[in-house]
């Protein structure tokens, strides 16, 4: 090897070396993780989802005793139905007024109340629809139902037990998102300046490797090290839904 060549190489090996890739350890946190329950009170009749079970988008977790919902929805139905029918005469009653009161038959304020009438009607029907509307809600919300895809992480409710919500409802379900996670770090104030958010990045757990994008850098100090203060930096990522990765878990973030 002559004198460029090896000139050449250490330039190699220092450029490598200015240029090597970051890494912090930190660990992993859900994505999305939500405390789910009913905003309608009743009784628990059936728990259909367990703690550690893996659920679908819209899947039922938890059922009510529909049957008192069911009938008013019944109820709230005929009355629509009936206000409709009177609302229908109202409107014919108010066309043979009309027509008397244009052949002088009638007085000005026989008219006037049939018109008063049909608008007494009309109101009347908004109203009911409007009953019928929020019976069919809740109806709809004694099931309790998956918001996305994920991992139940809590289950607290059983079969039997009665779910008051009047003043104020409490989590029956706790599930998290699965398929994607994400790592933090924190990084150092001297380290963000070479930080961007949407930089690619990889998330390296045991011996698996996933990629991965920076999604959030944080705006205040989470920690000081050393008397500087560190930052959090999140970086999300997708995964095999069958590896079953778990908060708190330990991870090395690796930014090129």
């Amino acid at each position: 090897m002559n004198k460029l060549q090896s000139l050449l190489a250490v330039f190699i090996l220092l450029f490598a070396a200015g240029v090597r890739a970051a890494e912090w350890t930190g660990t992993l946190h859900w994505l999305q993780r939500v405390e789910l329950s009913t905003p309608v009170s009743g009784v628990i009749s059936k728990v259909a989802v367990d703690a550690g079970d893996l659920v679908k988008q819209g899947q039922v977790l938890l059922q009510l005793d529909d049957r008192g919902f069911s009938s008013l929805v019944k109820k709230a139905e005929a009355q629509v139905a009936s206000h409709r029918e009177t609302l229908a005469e109202a409107k014919r009653e108010l066309e043979r007024v009309v027509e008397m009161y244009e052949r002088t038959l009638l007085a000005e304020h026989e008219l006037q109340l049939a018109r008063i009438a049909v608008s007494q009607a009309q109101a009347d029907l908004v109203a009911a629809e409007t009953a019928q509307t929020l019976a069919r809600l809740n109806l709809e919300y004694s099931q309790l139902k998956a918001p996305f895809a994920g991992v139940i992480l809590q289950r607290q409710a059983e079969s039997g037990e009665t779910v008051v919500t009047r003043w104020q409802s409490f989590p029956l379900m706790v599930l998290a998102e699965t398929g994607r996670m994400l790592a933090r770090i924190e990084v150092a104030d001297q380290e963000l300046a070479t930080l961007r958010i949407g930089m690619d990045a990889q998330v390296r757990i045991q011996d698996k490797v996933f990629q991965g994008k920076l999604q959030r850098i944080g705006m205040e100090p989470i920690a000081t090290g050393g008397g500087k203060p560190h930052y959090a930096v999140d970086v999300v990522f997708s995964y095999p839904v069958n590896m079953q990765l778990r908060a708190g878990l330990s991870a090395v973030v690796v930014v090129p």
